[in-house]
C-alpha cells in the first residue's frame, strides 16, 4: 500500500504559511546553539540579512543589548526542556537597527517522540506594542496556531510514513473465513497469524463493539453485491489497547473472471487518525480565534469570489455565517460606484505577484454590509501562491474604521462650525477672508466684513433662560442665513455675535452694499420670535469694516468691524455704523474731534431732509433734517459715523445748534418763496441732559419771528418713555413753549405704554423693524395694525418708517395710517432737491 497523502486542504495550510506576512524560519534541534535550517522571505526582510548570512547560524545574532533578561532566561529553559514558548524580544537588524520581535516557538518531534526541530514565528510589533492588545493578542494567538498547524502536519507525514500493514486471504462466504494472515498482525492486535487462522470468530471479536455492527454489515453487502469493501473501524488488541485501521477487501477473480477469494490490506490509522483529530482540534480552534479577533480575515480566489471570510467578517456586513463563501466579492460587498476601481486594484496585485517576490498592498476602502449602508475598512493585502508560484489567492486582513472615520469628520466639522446653529465659526471664516482678500487684491475689488451683535440679548437669558437663548440664536441664524447670499458667508462669532462675509464687491461700490446688506440682515430681525410661550422683538447692532478703505488685513478688518459695532451700540438700538477711525485711541480722537470742530465751524455740514407723506394722495406733509458731513477725504458720511463720536466728546451741544440754526435758516427761505413746511428736527439723549437744553431750543427756532408749532422734536422712545421718567419735565417744557413732539422708533424699546398716554406727544413714529415683514408675515402686519390703533385711540398722529416697497404702502394706506416715509416715498435729499418735490406736490394739489 502506497503511503496516505495528506489532504488538499493541508496542502494550502503549507502554502498559506509560506505566503505568511510574518517571518518563520525553523531550527535544527539536534545541533548545538540550534542553528537555522530554514527561513521564509518575511524573516529576511524583518531582520535584513541574507539566506546564506543566516543559515547554520544561531538566532542568537538577532539578540540586542537591553532585551529582557527574564524573557532570555525563560526561552533558553524552553528550549533546554523542548516546550514551546512564546514573547517578546528586543533584537538587531543587521544594520544594527532595533525592532520588538513576537516571537512564538513551537517544538516538532519525530515519531519516536524525540524533538526534531524547532519553528519560530516572528513578528515587528515595535509600533503597536503599546497599542491593541487586545488585537495584537489575537494576532499572536493566530500565529501560534499556524505554528502548530505546521506541526502537526510534520508528526501526520511522518506517521504516515510508518504505518504498518497487514495482508490477509479469505474465503469468499458470508463468515469471510481467514486462509492467510501476515506477521504484522501481531504488531496490530497482539495475535498470532495461527491464531486466528484457528478461531473463525477471533477477528470478529477483535472489531470493537460500537463497530462491529457496521462492519458486518458491510462485508455482508460486499459478499452479496461483489463489490470491494473499503471501510474504517476500531480493533481492540490483546492488552486492550484500541487501535484505528482501513480495511480494503478485494475479490480476486481467475481468467474467466470467477470469484476466488477475496485479499485484503489492514492498515493501521490509529496515528493517522490521532493526527487527523489532532489537525482538526488546531483548525478548529484557529477558526476560533480568527472569529473572536476583532478584525476581518478574507481570503478571495483568483476570480475574486470568497474562498474564506471568518466570523468577525460576516458579522461586520451583516449575514449568517458563511454566507458569503462562494460569493463574487465585487458584487455583492463593494459599493456599486467603487466596484470597478476595486477590482481593477484587485487585478493589479494579482498580475504584480508574477514579477514580485513579495506583493503587498495596504488600502483603505468602502464595503456594502447586508443593509445597504456603506462601511469603511483598513485593509492589509498580501497574495498566495501555488507550489510553482503561481498567484492563487490573496489573503487580507482588515479592520472596521467606520466609527472613527465618522468621529474624525465629526472633529473636523466642529474645528470650523459653531455646534449650537451649525454656522462656520471664527476660524473657517477667517480661512475664507484671507481667500477673499488675497482674490481682491489681484483682481482690484472690495470686501466687506459685518459684526452683528444682538441688542439685549442678556434679557432674555436672565429672563427665560440659557436654554431659550439657545434657541433664540438658533431661530436667528435661521433667518439671517435666508437673508444673506449664496456667495456670502454667515459665522458665529460666539456668543451673540455674528459675522458676514461680504467678498468679491465692486470696489466703488462697497460701501453701499455693505450698508444693504447690513439693512437685509436687520430685516430677518423684523418678526417677533416666539421662545417659552413668551414674544417679543430683538434687535441688533452691526459694524462694517471694508476692504482695502478700512484695513489691509484680517485682523484689522475684524478688529475695525468690532469697533464699528460699538459705536453701533452706543448710537442707539438696531443701528448700521460703518468704520471710520477707532476714536479710542487718543491720537485719532485728537484728530477726528479738531476735523468735527473744523466741520462745524466751517462748511463742511450739510442738511438733508426726507419727506413725510400723507399716504392718502401723496402729498408732502412735513420733512425731517438729517445732517450729514461732506467730508474732504471721505465724501458724505452719515449721521452713525460722527454723532456718536459727537456726545462722547461733548460735541454734540455744538453740532445741535449747527443743526438748530441751519434749520431756521432753511425755513425762512421756504418762508420767502411762501412754502409752508412742518420740520421735524432730532435731538439726542446727550443734548436734553444739559441744563438750560429747552430754553436755548426754543430761543434758535423762535429766532426771526418763525413759528415753533411748525417744528416738531423727535425724541427716541428709550428716553421718552424711560423708567426714571427723568425726560417728561424736560418735554413738558418744550410743549408748552409750542412745540410738537414725536416719539421716535416707537416699538423697539421695552417701553411702559403707561407712560405714553401721560405725555404731551403729538406724533408717533413706528420704528421701521416693523415694516420688514409687512404685508406677508401675519404677526408683523397684526403688531402694526395694533400700534395704529393704539396711536389712534390715545389721538396722536402716526408716521410709519422705513417704507421702501408698494406692498407696504398699500397695506398701511388700508389700515388708515395717515402719513409714512421711507425710500420708497422719498430718499433723505439736499432743499434744493426737494423744492422740485414740493413744486411737484403743490402743482398736484
Amino acid at each position: 500500500m502506497p503511503p496516505v497523502q495528506p489532504r488538499n486542504d493541508d496542502e494550502l495550510a503549507l502554502r498559506a504559511i509560506d505566503a505568511a506576512a510574518n517571518g518563520i524560519a525553523i531550527a535544527d534541534a539536534a545541533q548545538p546553539g540550534f542553528p537555522l535550517v530554514h527561513c521564509n522571505a518575511a524573516f529576511e526582510r524583518l531582520t535584513g540579512y541574507e539566506p546564506h548570512e543566516l543559515l547554520g547560524r544561531s538566532a542568537r545574532i538577532l539578540r540586542a543589548p537591553g532585551t529582557d533578561r527574564r524573557a532570555l532566561d525563560d526561552l533558553a529553559e524552553a528550549l533546554r526542556i523542548g516546550a514551546p514558548w512564546r514573547g517578546t524580544l528586543l533584537n538587531a537588524r543587521r544594520d544594527g537597527s532595533t525592532f520588538y520581535n513576537e516571537l512564538s516557538l513551537a517544538p516538532i518531534h519525530g515519531a519516536d517522540g524525540v524533538r526534531t526541530h524547532v519553528v519560530a514565528v516572528a513578528r515587528d510589533v515595535t509600533e503597536h506594542i503599546d497599542a491593541v492588545d487586545r488585537l495584537a493578542a489575537a494576532e499572536t494567538r493566530y500565529g501560534r496556531v499556524i505554528d502548530d498547524l505546521a506541526a502537526a502536519e510534520l508528526r501526520y507525514r511522518e506517521l504516515v510514513e510508518r504505518i504498518p500493514a497487514v495482508v490477509y486471504v479469505a474465503d469468499l462466504d458470508s463468515d469471510y473465513a481467514l486462509r492467510y494472515v501476515s506477521p504484522r498482525i501481531v504488531e496490530l492486535v497482539g495475535h498470532p497469524p495461527d491464531a486466528l487462522l484457528a478461531d473463525r470468530e477471533l477477528w470478529h471479536g477483535l472489531v470493537h463493539p460500537d463497530d462491529r455492527a457496521r462492519v458486518l454489515a458491510a462485508r455482508r453487502r460486499c459478499f452479496e453485491e461483489g463489490a470491494t469493501l473499503d471501510v474504517e473501524y476500531r480493533m481492540l488488541a490483546a492488552d486492550g489497547r484500541e487501535r484505528w485501521v482501513s480495511d480494503r477487501d478485494e475479490i480476486v477473480r481467475d481468467d474467466a473472471g470467477r470469484a476466488l477469494f477475496t485479499q485484503g490490506v489492514l492498515v493501521d490509522i490509529t496515528a493517522q487518525r490521532h493526527a487527523e483529530e489532532s489537525v482538526r482540534e488546531e483548525r478548529d480552534r484557529a477558526q476560533r480565534y480568527l472569529d473572536l479577533a476583532g478584525m476581518v480575515v478574507l481570503v478571495l480566489d483568483a476570480d475574486g469570489r470568497v474562498a474564506l471570510l471568518n466570523r468577525a467578517g460576516h458579522a461586520m456586513l451583516g449575514h449568517e455565517d458563511g454566507a458569503l463563501t462562494g460569493r463574487d466579492w465585487f458584487a455583492c460587498c463593494v459599493p456599486e460606484a467603487h466596484r470597478d476601481e476595486q477590482r481593477a486594484s484587485f487585478q493589479r496585485l494579482v498580475a504584480a505577484s508574477a514579477v514580485q517576490s513579495e506583493p503587498y498592498a495596504t488600502a483603505e476602502t468602502p464595503v456594502l454590509d447586508a443593509d445597504g449602508q456603506e462601511r469603511v475598512v483598513r485593509w492589509n493585502h498580501a497574495v498566495l501562491r501555488d507550489d510553482d508560484g503561481t498567484p492563487s489567492a490573496t489573503l487580507s486582513s482588515g479592520v472596521d474604521v467606520t466609527e472613527a472615520r465618522r468621529a474624525e469628520r465629526q472633529i473636523a466639522y466642529l474645528a470650523y462650525h459653531d455646534p449650537l446653529t451649525g454656522l462656520p465659526n471664527r476660524a473657517l471664516l477667517r480661512e475664507h477672508l484671507e481667500l477673499s482678500l488675497a482674490r481682491a487684491r489681484r483682481k482690484g475689488e472690495a470686501v466687506a466684513l459685518l459684526y452683528l451683535d444682538l441688542d439685549d440679548f442678556k434679557l432674555v437669558n436672565d429672563s427665560l433662560g440659557h436654554g431659550a437663548g439657545d434657541e433664540l440664536l438658533i431661530d436667528v441664524a435661521l433667518g439671517l442665513r435666508e437673508r444673506t447670499r449664496a456667495t456670502d458667508l454667515l459665522a458665529r462669532q460666539g456668543g451673540d455675535e455674528f459675522l458676514v462675509l461680504l467678498s468679491d464687491l465692486d470696489a466703488e461700490g462697497a460701501e453701499e452694499a455693505a450698508r444693504a446688506a447690513a439693512a437685509s440682515v436687520l430685516g430677518a430681525l423684523a418678526d417677533p420670535f416666539r421662545i417659552g410661550g413668551a414674544e417679543f422683538h430683538i434687535g441688533a447692532s452691526v459694524g462694517v469694516s471694508l476692504f482695502p478703505r478700512d484695513a489691509e488685513d484680517p485682523e484689522a478688518l475684524l478688529k475695525h468691524a468690532d469697533a464699528a459695532m460699538y459705536e453701533a451700540k452706543a448710537a442707539g438700538r438696531s443701528e448700521v455704523v460703518v468704520y471710520a477711525g477707532d476714536p479710542r485711541r487718543p491720537i485719532e480722537r485728537l484728530s477726528l474731534s479738531t476735523r468735527l470742530r473744523r466741520a462745524i465751524a466751517g462748511d463742511e455740514l450739510v442738511l438733508h431732509w426726507q419727506p413725510i407723506v400723507a399716504l392718502d394722495g401723496g402729498a408732502v406733509t412735513a420733512v425731517e433734517a438729517l445732517v450729514r458731513w461732506q467730508h474732504p477725504d471721505r465724501g458724505l458720511l452719515l449721521p452713525t459715523e460722527f454723532v456718536p463720536f459727537a456726545e462722547e466728546t461733548g460735541l454734540i451741544d455744538r453740532l445741535g445748534a449747527w443743526v438748530a440754526e441751519a434749520v431756521n435758516a432753511q425755513r425762512l427761505a421756504w418762508r420767502a418763496a411762501g412754502v409752508a413746511l412742518p420740520v421735524h428736527l432730532n435731538v439726542s439723549p446727550r443734548q436734553m441732559s444739559r441744563p438750560g437744553f429747552a430754553a436755548d431750543l426754543v430761543a434758535r427756532l423762535g429766532a426771526d419771528g418763525l413759528d415753533l408749532a411748525d417744528v416738531t422734536i423727535e425724541i427716541t422712545e428709550s428716553l421718552a418713555l424711560a423708567d426714571d421718567g427723568g425726560a417728561a419735565p424736560l418735554m413738558h417744557d418744550l410743549h408748552e413753549a409750542g412745540l410738537r413732539l414725536a416719539i421716535d422708533d416707537f416699538g423697539a424699546g421695552w417701553s411702559s405704554l403707561g407712560r405714553l398716554r401721560d405725555l404731551p406727544v403729538h406724533v408717533v413714529k413706528i420704528d421701521r423693524s416693523f415694516l420688514a415683514g409687512v404685508p406677508g408675515c401675519g404677526d408683523s402686519a397684526a403688531i402694526v395694525s395694533a400700534m395704529l390703533g393704539l396711536v389712534d385711540a390715545l389721538g396722536m398722529d402716526a408716521v410709519a418708517e422705513g417704507v421702501e416697497h408698494e406692498a407696504q404702502r398699500r397695506y398701511l394706506a388700508g389700515l388708515g395710517c395717515p402719513a409714512a416715509q421711507g425710500y420708497l416715498l422719498g430718499r433723505p435729499m439736499p432743499a434744493g432737491e426737494l423744492d422740485g418735490r414740493l413744486a411737484t406736490t403743490l402743482a398736484g394739489a
